[in-house]
Formats: C-alpha cells, structure tokens, sequence
C-alpha cells in the first residue's frame, strides 16, 4: 500500500530510501489488508474498541448512580432544613397580629397617660 505522507519537496535518492522505509514500516503497523500481518485485523480492533466504550459507558452509568444517590440525600437534607426553618420562625400573619397587639398596647398606654394628665 501506498504512504498517505506524501513529502513537500523532490525526493532524490537517500530522501527516497528513508521515505519508503518509514511508509513501509507504517503500511506493516497498521495491517491496512487486514490479514493478520501486524497484529489485530479489523475485527479485532472493532472488537477492543467495542470492549473500551462498553467499560466507559458501565463506568458512566455507575457515576450517574452515584450522583443522582447524592442528590437525593441534598434534597432531603434541603428540605428538613427547610421545614425546621419555617417551624421555627413565626410566620407572616402572626407578626401581623403581635404587631396590632403592641400597637394597641401603646394606644391604651397613651390614653391613660392623658387621662391622668387631666
């Protein structure tokens, strides 16, 4: 098979040598036939690469386990953490009523204040 390197300028003899030495060994490294000269066929590489991304994607799908495990638990968490904030705290509308409690607290205060001024 042919080098698909081809080199930019005239090849003479010692460049022309070394350039079919190096397509050579290139040509056998890679078995482009595919019959079993330099290790694995076609088969075999389509083989191990199938294997490789088979590993990745269990590996994937392990961490995805994982992370959706963990945020399960963050949630959970978030929201026992929330109920035990609103739990805590006085809402909205009882503020309202301890507000109209101190303010006519303060109303009746005044009007005693006056009364007795008089």
């Amino acid at each position: 098979m042919m080098c698909d390197v081809m080199p930019s300028i005239a090849e003479t003899g010692r460049d022309a040598e070394l350039h079919d030495s190096v397509c050579s060994d290139i040509d056998e490294e890679h078995d482009y036939d595919g019959d079993g000269g330099g290790g694995h066929g076609d088969d075999g590489l389509l083989m191990d690469e199938k294997e490789e991304l088979m590993e990745t994607l269990r590996e994937t799908q392990e961490n995805l386990a994982t992370t959706q495990a963990s945020l399960q638990t963050v949630t959970r968490e978030r929201d026992s953490l929330y109920a035990r904030l609103f739990t805590n705290q006085p809402t909205v509308c009882n503020m309202y009523h301890i507000y109209i409690w101190l303010l006519l607290v303060l109303v009746i205060l005044l009007l005693l204040l006056l009364l007795k001024g008089n």
